[in-house]
């Protein structure tokens, strides 16, 4: 028998007390951190049924050449009034830091013997989220949605914008991967993107989805904004139908 004898509730006198849960700022693994309750169908339902905010994850464009990259650079940093961010915490504050960037990446590629005089250099991304969103939080998740999607691929860079109503980031990446593989993504790959930008604000208590147009009820697909302006200006007299109109009525009326 025990010399100690256990009296009960003594054990909740000595035990500290138990804090609430507060999101996570830091992230250290390569896998997922998401359970397998946060991803279930009925935990998605239940976000989608609420109406929890969606994730944007969406390609801006791409630079063809060492002065665009630089130029795009000097842009999202504003001229260096922002700092960019890279792996492992890395920090370019100067103008002439986000230079030499642009032309380190640019020497790289034009080293590759596979290169084509047309290919891009980098591609640039925007992660954003709805107004009103933690910008500490939401900054924390974009550091780690770059660090689990390029860390270990591709070289990176971002700026978090908190200019706008909606805090979003500028990340750009590199096209030519630390292996030579070219950054060339598809649908499918948006939208695991989506996904993981959505999971890594979850972990950090911001409420946040990446659903299908199809399961948010959106079936469809937004204007492009070329084709609107051209059927203002046809509107108004002053040009001429979109091909994309064009077609449509063609469509309707040709048997």
């Amino acid at each position: 028998m025990a010399d100690f004898i256990q009296v009960r509730g003594f054990e909740e006198a000595i035990r500290p007390p138990v804090r609430s849960k507060r999101a996570r700022i830091t992230d250290h693994g390569t896998v997922s951190s998401r359970s397998r309750a946060d991803m279930a169908p009925r935990a998605r339902l239940d976000r989608i049924a609420r109406r929890v905010p969606e994730v944007m994850v969406k390609i801006t464009g791409r630079t063809k050449d060492g002065g665009h990259l630089a130029a795009h650079l000097a842009y999202i940093s504003r001229n260096s009034a922002l700092p960019l961010e890279g792996p492992d915490g890395e920090r370019l504050e100067t103008r002439d830091a986000v230079k030499a960037l642009a032309t380190d990446w640019m020497a790289e590629v034009e080293a590759d013997p596979r290169r084509r005089k047309d290919a891009s250099v980098s591609l640039s991304i925007v992660l954003s989220m709805p107004p009103g969103t933690d910008p500490f939080r939401m900054h924390d998740a974009s550091r780690a949605f770059a660090s689990r999607t390029f860390g270990e691929t591709h070289p990176y860079v971002f700026a978090f914008h908190t200019d706008e109503r909606h805090p979003h980031v500028h990340l750009t990446v590199r096209t030519l991967g630390h292996d030579g593989r070219k950054l060339n993504p598809r649908k499918g790959e948006l939208e695991q993107w989506r996904q993981t930008f959505a999971a890594v604000l979850r972990d950090r208590g911001v409420e946040a989805e990446a659903t299908p147009r199809r399961a948010r009820g959106v079936v469809r697909k937004p204007e492009v904004g070329a084709v609107r302006r051209m059927r203002e200006r046809f509107d108004t007299g002053q040009g001429t139908p979109s091909k994309t109109d064009l077609g449509a009525v063609r469509a309707v009326t040709c048997p």
